[in-house]
């Protein structure tokens, strides 16, 4: 018999680098795979925690809400508090059975502490029943809406 085999050691040696191999490989696919979960589920942790922390408001003097319809244009106040920068506005109006979206109502940010005018127009949509204002924010240079944060608002009165 001329056949010839491998030696157990030589065998032995090349089944654990081998097994290396595949274990490195396997690790780094892996690594890549959960590095790129972890960024996703911290995106949507850190919009929670930002959206949780808006307070904005309607400014009250005397009780009334300083917001008002001048023909066919919503004139109102705003206050933002102190912990998250408000971007944008997202604004719909319920007005004689008819509903209008407004996608931006404000012309730059709304820094933390700060009070703006907001203006925007309608069209010919009647008389106002309902405006909600829902707050945007920047997340990863991205704008979130924060619908558990939006303000409702009814009856309201003309300028």
């Amino acid at each position: 018999m001329d056949s010839k085999g491998i030696s157990p050691l030589f065998a032995t040696i090349l089944l654990i680098i081998l097994s290396i191999g595949m274990g490195v490989a396997v690790m780094s696919w892996g690594e890549e795979y959960i590095e790129a979960r972890a960024e996703f589920v911290q995106g949507v942790q850190e919009t929670v925690t930002s959206c949780d922390l808006i307070s904005f408001s309607i400014i009250n003097v005397g009780g009334i809400p300083q917001l008002c319809q001048e023909a066919t244009t919503l004139r109102g106040l705003i206050d933002n508090g102190p912990d998250v920068e408000i971007n944008d506005f997202h604004a719909r109006v319920v007005a004689d059975g008819q509903i209008f979206v407004q996608e931006s109502t404000l012309d730059d940010f709304l820094p933390r502490g700060s009070a703006t005018p907001i203006a925007f127009s309608m069209g010919e949509i009647g008389d106002v029943n309902q405006l909600k204002l829902t707050p945007k924010i920047l997340v990863g240079g991205q704008p979130i809406l924060c619908t558990k944060q939006a303000k409702i608002v009814e009856n309201i009165q003309a300028c």
